[in-house]
């Protein structure tokens, strides 16, 4: 088995614990990496992959092993662990140590539908037409974040884009966007993934994200195993508990260690 299955495999057992983020996005990498696997009689024990300054994926079966990395470890600037290996992992090198949660929604997971407020409704965005209002009311969202009007086409060319997992909510009493939502899927492992939930700061408190959330659930039903999602565990505006009010589940904790 080589290692790209061997990933596959580990994850469709447990992604959040196997990966911080969606699969799609490590197997696009993953020729920029080296790579590690250790098999056993019981299966795939142990999973790395890294580059001179990155480590991309630590994984390994046993939960309860000291961080073991098989490369010097001196030359990391950038480290994604998960919260079982905190421990042993020699972080103290690292100036910046961001938390963030990782959660799951099954698809047959039963929930009540939220209801979007009659002054406001669901509009698929035209990604080519409409990229510069998706870049402008994500820069609305944010102090430190605005992506470019190129960055926002370029998320179109991503293997798992689709159309159909865009969507505004439009006031409908003004006639403008205020709020986005979007979602991507993989279809090779049948994952989505939530990547953007964004409100207009003036719209929140009113039930919309869950809204949003649920929206693009609804839309990726039938079509997917499971939906993933993660998001920064210090974020005032607490994406984690709207996704678990959305059905979402899991205690896996990811840090980001970087100079």
């Amino acid at each position: 088995m080589n290692f790209r299955d061997a990933l596959i495999t580990t994850y469709y057992e447990n992604p959040c614990q196997v990966l911080p983020n969606a699969l799609w996005k490590t197997l696009a990498q993953l020729e920029n990496f080296q790579t590690s696997i250790c098999i056993e009689k019981d299966g795939v024990m142990n999973l790395q992959a890294w580059n001179e300054t990155n480590l991309m994926v630590y994984w390994t079966r046993h939960r309860n092993q000291s961080f073991e990395f098989s490369q010097s470890q001196t030359s990391l600037n950038l480290a994604l662990i998960h919260q079982d290996f905190l421990q042993s992992f020699p972080s103290k090198k690292f100036t910046i140590q961001e938390p963030y949660f990782r959660l799951i929604h099954r698809q047959n997971e039963s929930q009540v539908k939220a209801i979007i407020p009659s002054r406001f409704s669901f509009v698929d965005v035209n990604l080519q037409q409409e990229a510069k209002k998706v870049s402008d009311l994500i820069g609305q969202c944010y102090q430190d974040l605005h992506p470019t009007v190129e960055s926002v086409m370029n998320w179109g060319n991503h293997q798992t884009f689709d159309p159909s997992l865009w969507v505004w909510v439009i006031d409908n009493s003004k006639g403008i966007p205020v709020g986005l939502g979007i979602a991507e899927i993989d279809k090779n492992v049948q994952e989505g993934s939530l990547e953007w939930i964004q409100l207009l700061p003036n719209y929140r408190g009113m039930g919309i994200g869950k809204c949003i959330v649920q929206e693009l659930l609804s839309r990726l039903e039938k079509r997917v195993n499971f939906t993933t999602v993660a998001g920064e565990m210090n974020n005032t505006t607490n994406p984690e508990a709207l996704y678990r009010s959305c059905g979402f589940k899991g205690s896996d904790i990811w840090w980001m260690f970087s100079i």
